[in-house]
């Protein structure tokens, strides 16, 4: 597993509802880039995707998806320190003109931090800080 990804909170609310436009998408590249590499999962995403999850699905699929989450060897959660949060910080006060969440600013310092250029993301947010999008 050398490949990197961030992950968005747009993609695993896809993958967890079925009623999402994006699932049937959302489930197969998970499947498909899980097998060969290693996602990124920001305590940022990590919040805001229990939040979206726990107020439209529920509880129990929100505290499912958590433990599902916490357990895969496929995800790697990254929790920030000062560092990081200066660095998000720093972006969110930079594209005031970008309507970029804080929590997009975080995966964005993120992926700099560490060198990564790919997110599996359905928000049009990750293609504007240039990053290249998955699912194409």
């Amino acid at each position: 597993m050398n490949e990197k990804m961030i992950i968005d909170t747009s993609a695993l609310y896809a993958v967890v509802d079925r009623r999402d436009p994006n699932h049937a998408r959302a489930a197969r590249f998970l499947r498909s880039f899980g097998r060969q590499g290693l996602f990124l999962l920001s305590n940022h995403v990590f919040d805001e995707t229990m939040t979206l999850v726990k107020m439209r699905l529920g509880v129990s699929v929100a505290l499912q998806l958590g433990v599902r989450l916490r357990n895969s060897r496929h995800i790697e959660m990254i929790i920030f320190g000062q560092r990081e949060e200066l660095a998000t910080w720093h972006l969110f006060s930079r594209y005031t003109d970008k309507g970029w969440s804080y929590t997009d600013c975080a995966s964005l310092a993120l992926a700099r931090q560490l060198g990564v250029q790919q997110a599996f993301a359905f928000d049009h947010h990750f293609r504007q800080m240039g990053l290249l999008v998955f699912p194409q």
